[in-house]
């Protein structure tokens, strides 16, 4: 008998390598790696449809205000023309901006302020915010919340 594989380039039935002619092949895997994208994808989705942010803002000599993070940016600053107003020396007229990105997360991202973002003491140029993280800017303490949006349920 010979070794050599058929003529039409096909392999003999119980060569090594090859799957008995009655098995099918495995079924497909939920978590194959071409499908996590899409799980991902959908999975951001959702999760910006349910979830609700706000900024807990507290100024010195002043009652804290909470402040709904409902836009894609939300810029922090001196400039009247900023979404949260600061109105304090230490601020830069575009000190910061958070962001909500594809997978319905904020960040924030310095915008080359002189006296930056500090948490925890540090200086940050950005950073991923998640619920009750804490960030100043100047003199002002920020919160961050995040929790289900009212009357809608995940």
């Amino acid at each position: 008998m010979s070794d050599a594989p058929p003529p039409d380039g096909s392999q003999a039935p119980g060569a090594p390598g090859t799957l008995p002619t009655d098995e099918a092949p495995p079924p497909e895997e939920k978590t194959a790696p071409h499908r996590l994208r899409e799980l991902a994808d959908k999975a951001s989705k959702k999760r910006r449809r349910t979830t609700a942010a706000e900024l807990l803002v507290r100024r010195p000599k002043s009652p804290e205000v909470r402040v709904p993070l409902d836009r894609t940016e939300t810029v922090i600053g001196r400039d009247a023309r900023c979404d949260i107003v600061l109105n304090e020396e230490k601020a830069s007229r575009r000190h910061a901006r958070i962001q909500r990105g594809e997978g319905g997360y904020f960040e924030i991202v310095d915008l080359g302020s002189r006296n930056g973002i500090v948490v925890d003491e540090e200086r940050v140029e950005r950073m991923t915010l998640l619920d009750g993280d804490r960030f100043v800017i100047g003199e002002t303490e920020f919160t961050i919340i995040v929790g289900p949006m009212p009357g809608v349920e995940g």
